[in-house]
């Protein structure tokens, strides 16, 4: 049973094994328990929950490929990496991607960018300082 004393946020997914592997490969989050309705990906005490969609609702949400950014939701997560080079090639391969630019309200210089998972939800992304 997931622990209740501690920060953890739910995401809700078309594909649950695509969304919850992408978090978990592309950006380093450890695997809890996996099933079919569910999976938690722990981070520096911070766990994510990604729920499935049930099959009733998800046979009519369209993802389209590349995935269209969904900016206008109201929670953005932001996960520090050891390697912005490295996050981008693996959250591309696991269908994602990670701008190269920061946003345009951010300084130029700042280390920050947002990215996409495979079902269009923003993320953000800055490496840790060595």
């Amino acid at each position: 049973m997931a622990e209740v004393n501690r920060i953890r946020a739910a995401l809700f997914a078309k594909d649950l094994n695509r969304v919850a592997e992408f978090y978990s490969e592309a950006l380093g989050m450890e695997r809890g328990k996996w099933d079919e309705c569910h999976a938690v990906l722990e981070r520096s005490g911070f766990e994510l929950i990604i729920h499935q969609v049930p099959a009733h609702i998800a046979s009519g949400i369209q993802v389209q490929q590349p995935p269209i950014r969904r900016e206008g939701g109201t929670v953005r997560l932001d996960y520090p990496v050891e390697s912005l080079e490295r996050t981008r090639v693996l959250a591309n391969s696991f269908g994602g991607e990670i701008d190269t630019v920061p946003p345009p309200w951010a300084e130029r210089d700042v280390n920050f960018f947002l990215g996409t998972d495979p079902e269009g939800n923003v993320f953000g992304v800055s490496q840790q300082a060595s």
